[in-house]
């Protein structure tokens, strides 16, 4: 049975510390802290100006332009008015309409073809920590349109950035201090087609409305206690761990004692679906305290419940292309059942014109509760009437808070220089105190009714308790000199900024190890619902030959800790307002080190394979980046780019321990041999301004990555799992282009296409990898894709103003070209996931000034996500169709 021991000051965590050659890592108390701020950007205070004109939405869409228009890099921007057009309720959703982005598993983005891993993400410019322990960047699904003012993907590096950036950075920014004051609160019903199937739910604790767990779920503080003295929970070990002074008897009833504890009650059970619901307000306002000195406070909070029913179809194949076969077939219907709630308190502070403080406060909380029950047929079963019926909970709870300050200074008697500091402390964390997973065997008639079944005794009952907790600092100062010459100015930039990261991550598996007994011989109780079986009558008499026992086979604990200090340089030269260049170089120095911990809490060597300094990682390098901006014309301008970057494995990739990715349910394994992707990035980009507000760009990108980092399947006899290897070389290329038009050139200004307008652009690209094969891996294509590249992207967007502003509508379609979920092994060809095509429709009505209604209609086109290898259907997933109604009010 595992000891959980504390990281907080003992020797393991001492040996973390000296491992990456740190000072000793510690836990800021929480400030208010935000982003690096554009030198040049004005105070939210006094920029925010109350605009009302004709096509409100198309001009925000022009005015986020206007703002990539200005960027020093190939960048892109979507501003909160147009991810309201779109009907996006999160980050992740509305992301997936920017030129070159395609979602992942909902919650995660790629960038012009390239994994998350090549991604990389902050909030208000400040590095968070992700609550996710199979994913490096943080799930974007957490953050609600609610609060978010911009989001801002930077696709060309700088040196003001971290240099771990490979397909492109994105910046969440949330809602800005007001102008006046103002009071805005919406409520939306929602409505999904999978809402006619039932529910599938469970007897749960009593604050699941707030996706917290009451403790229902927890693992019982009598185990630990047990485990404290005696060393673990099993009769044996209760009396070995007693010195002899307790029988065997005595050690079966301690050990019964500890099962009735755990909580049986998770008979799973269908129920009427309730259609999902959410709701928003937010409150701000500024004051004049002095003729110099301006406050200004908004806070919003944000509330959403749903229940989304699925059906899912899970595949394995075996064999090679010739003599492929079934090993694994299953079909899925469950409910995951969310919850989100987040919070922000954003506070600013003006003292005269050229001293600016801001304040940004972030709370998220998202839980997802996801039932399911499965028909599992194996290569033993299919075709014949017996199959395992799987039973599945996981409950999991992700929560983010991050604090953040920052400091903006304009010295006029020292040449107009000026100063930006911040400063941010933020933690996340994944807690899933209960996990469970049962399985029956039954018997099914011709037309797959159950003709009968019985508690699987040879895969015990598991039950896994879990948790992760990150936290970070994040702090970073720049002084700015602008120096002007007769036909040129010239800002130079010196900065510095610090990153400290620490994590720890564990998970207690519990079994019931199950047999029958003289009270039973037939059996007839494993034939009832879980909670019967596992009722306290039949635990405490003896009905049942009961063990509750440590399941645990894996190292799946560790403990990690990063450090990253990083100084730059850059010139920032504009010349006559024609040529404008930019010129920057990084230096990072990085250390890392993630430990593997034994179920006994020592550091693990993996069977004397590894030794201490094997699991640290010490590097540092200069990051070169270059940017090149001609304006050809008043409408028309150039831009060509040139850096150096890097992409390091992340925390849990470098870690040998298994854990299992939620979305795909692969065992997936760290590789502590993992070496950092190199990339060397090559970007030109043309844009069209028009003096109306079209718009129009075409570019092409170049990508060459050193040792890309790729999740590839083991040999192995125990299902799929899948490790972490460096591919031998790899490249991504590839065009982007995208346009804003209005439609008023059919029928000229006065006509009715003047309240139409188009947004869309198009990415086409490829990619190329070489794995070479090892005593581990046996990929069947040696050379292919990268996991995760589309060789296109489209979005298109037809939006409707009416020129009396009390109507506006929106059709938007996307779609990816099919991509590659993992690669194929054994002569099996690799795994693709096939093309998603997403229609969704969004009317908004404005009676009055302060008052408006929204409809939503989601994946009008009923499109499944699909996955095929060798023409076969493997896995399918139905998100059904889904409707909405907003009620908002504004004053």
């Amino acid at each position: 049975m595992k000891t959980k021991p504390s990281f907080t000051a003992n020797k393991l965590h001492l040996a973390v510390i000296s491992a990456i050659s740190a000072a000793t890592i510690f836990t800021a108390q929480p400030v208010f802290a935000n982003e690096d701020v554009d030198p040049g950007e004005d105070f939210p205070i006094e920029d925010i100006e109350v605009i009302k004109i004709t096509g409100r939405l198309r001009t925000s869409a022009s005015a986020a332009t206007e703002e990539r228009r200005e960027q020093i890099n190939v960048a892109d921007i979507m501003g909160s008015e147009q991810i309201s057009r779109t009907g996006d309720s999160d980050a992740a959703a509305a992301l997936r309409r920017v030129t070159g982005l395609t979602l992942k598993d909902g919650k995660f983005i790629y960038v012009r073809g390239l994994g998350e891993r090549y991604s990389s993400t902050s909030l208000n410019g400040a590095k968070v920590p992700s609550p996710d322990p199979t994913r490096n960047v943080v799930p974007l699904d957490m953050f609600p349109a609610s609060i978010i003012e911009s989001l801002a993907v930077q696709k060309s590096a700088s040196a003001s950035k971290p240099a771990a950036f490979g397909g492109g950075h994105v910046d969440i920014r949330t809602k800005a201090i007001p102008a006046d004051f103002f009071f805005n609160a919406s409520i939306s019903g929602r409505y999904n087609t999978n809402d006619s199937n039932d529910t599938y739910t469970y007897n749960g604790g009593g604050d699941d409305w707030m996706g917290k767990d009451d403790g229902t779920r927890a693992m019982p503080n009598s185990i630990g206690n047990t485990v404290s003295q005696f060393g673990g929970i099993s009769p044996v070990d209760i009396v070995t761990g007693s010195g002899g002074a307790i029988d065997f008897a005595t050690a079966q009833k301690m050990n019964r004692d500890l099962a009735l504890e755990m909580n049986r009650d998770m008979a799973i059970k269908t129920e009427d679906t309730t259609p999902g619901y959410s709701g928003n307000i937010a409150i701000g306002d500024r004051w004049d305290i002095t003729e110099d000195v301006i406050f200004g406070a908004l806070s919003a909070v944000s509330y959403k419940r749903q229940s989304d029913n699925y059906t899912k179809t899970d595949i394995e194949l075996d064999g090679d292309a010739n003599s492929m076969q079934v090993e694994n077939a299953k079909d899925i219907v469950g409910t995951d059942s969310i919850v989100q709630m987040s919070g922000m308190l954003n506070l600013g502070l003006e003292l005269g014109y050229d001293h600016k403080i801001k304040t940004y406060t972030t709370y998220l909380r998202d839980t997802s509760d996801d039932v399911s029950v499965a028909i599992e047929e194996t290569i033993d079963t299919i075709g014949e009437p017996n199959a395992l019926q799987v039973y599945s909970i996981d409950y999991e709870e992700r929560t983010l808070i991050s604090n953040q300050i920052e400091g903006q200074h304009f010295f006029e008697f020292l040449w107009d220089s000026e100063f930006n500091w911040m400063f941010s402390d933020a933690r996340s964390e994944r807690y899933a105190p209960n996990e469970l997973s049962y399985t029956y065997n039954v018997v099914l008639d011709d037309s797959n009714q159950q003709l009968s079944r019985a508690l699987n005794t040879q895969d015990a009952p598991k039950y896994v308790y879990s948790r992760l907790e990150d936290d970070s600092t994040n702090y970073k100062w720049d002084y700015t000199l602008p120096v002007e010459f007769d036909s040129a100015i010239v800002k130079f930039t010196a900065g510095y900024e610090y990153y400290e990261r620490t994590r720890e991550s564990n998970a207690t598996r519990l079994a019931f190890d199950v047999g029958l007994s003289p009270t039973d011989p037939n059996g007839a109780i494993l034939s009832e619902d879980f909670d019967k079986i596992f009722s306290d009558k039949n635990i405490d008499d003896d009905t049942l030959d009961i063990e509750l026992k440590d399941a645990s086979t894996d190292t799946e604990d560790y403990v990690a800790a990063e450090k990253n200090d990083a100084a730059f340089l850059m010139i920032d030269a504009d010349f006559d307002d024609v040529w404008r260049v930019y010129a920057g170089v990084r230096y990072e120095d990085f250390r890392r080190t993630t430990l593997p911990i034994t179920p006994e809490g020592e550091i693990s060597d993996e069977g004397g394979r590894y030794e201490l300094t094997d699991y640290v990682i010490a590097e540092d390098d200069w990051f070169p980046s270059m940017t090149v901006t001609w304006k050809q014309t008043d409408t028309t301008q150039w831009r060509f780019g040139a850096s150096k970057t890097i992409v390091r494995p992340d925390l849990r990739e470098v870690s040998p321990v298994r854990f299992q990715d939620p979305v795909t349910g692969f065992d997936f394994f760290g590789n502590p041999e993992l070496e950092s992707s190199a990339i060397n990035n090559f970007d030109a980009r043309w844009e069209y301004y028009s003096d109306e507000g079209n718009n129009f760009s075409i570019g092409a990108f170049y990508k060459d990555v050193a040792a890309p980092i790729e999740p590839i399947q083991r040999i192995s006899e125990a299902g799929r799992q899948l490790k972490f290897y460096n591919a031998e070389s790899g490249f991504v290329y590839g065009m982007e282009t995208e346009f804003l038009q209005k439609l008023d050139f059919i029928g000229g200004e006065d006509s009715f296409w003047n309240e139409f307008f188009i947004v869309g652009n198009l990415t086409l690209g490829d990619s190329e990898i070489e794995i070479k094969p090892n005593g581990e891996i046996d990929p069947t294509n040696e050379t292919r894709r990268m996991t995760g590249h589309s060789k296109w992207v489209a979005n298109f967007q037809l939006s409707y103003d009416a020129d009396n502003e009390m109507h506006a509508a929106t059709l938007v379609y996307n779609v990816f070209g099919e991509r590659i979920a993992y690669g194929g092994r054994g002569g099996l060809d690799d795994v693709y996931e096939k093309p998603f095509h997403s229609l969704d429709f969004t009317y908004s009505f404005f009676p009055t000034e302060s008052v408006s209604l929204k409809f939503k209609a989601k994946n009008l086109l009923n499109a499944k996500t699909e996955y095929d290898q060798q023409d076969t259907l493997v896995y399918a997933k139905d998100p059904g169709q889904e409707f909405s109604l907003q009620f908002s009010y504004k004053y």
